[in-house]
């Protein structure tokens, strides 16, 4: 997972690393859970056969997306602490335009996917893609203010 603080909200969220087992178990002698654990017993066995067993497959993918989600709901959260109203002063109309379209589309995701986000974080987001649309021409606005049609 990366660092939070790798995260920026004029970025797209940094991807996750691709997992390699063979990494995944040579870290596993110096960060393992048997430096924690009460239990003894052989815990580089037990994951290489965890990594083999048809179980696993199911357990990564969910676990992937978890932190896809993850990392896609602090980004979004990133984006709401942005003053927009400062930054767009110094894009020209059509940077404004594809701001917006990009900030719905985020919500949309977040909506359709149930990021897990803070809560109230997604009016807040909807509170700055309406005040980014009120400071664009009249024209834009109204184009812009329109639901989307499917």
């Amino acid at each position: 997972m990366p660092l939070q603080k790798s995260i920026s909200p004029w970025k797209s969220p940094p991807q996750l690393r691709p997992f390699v087992q063979q990494d995944f178990m040579k870290t596993l002698e110096k960060a393992g859970p048997q430096l924690t654990s009460r239990l003894k017993g052989d815990w580089i066995g037990l994951y290489r056969h965890f990594l083999k067993s048809p179980n696993f497959d199911g357990w990564f993918r969910s676990r992937k997306r978890e932190m896809t989600q993850k990392l896609e709901a602090l980004h979004l959260e990133a984006l709401c602490e942005e003053d927009l109203q400062q930054r767009i002063q110094k894009h020209t109309e059509v940077e404004v335009v594809d701001l917006v379209l990009k900030l719905k589309d985020k919500l949309s995701q977040a909506e359709r996917e149930q990021l897990p986000v803070h809560p109230g974080t997604l009016s807040k987001l909807r509170s700055h893609i309406e005040a980014v649309i009120l400071a664009l021409p009249e024209d834009l606005q109204g184009i812009l203010q329109k639901p989307p049609t499917s």
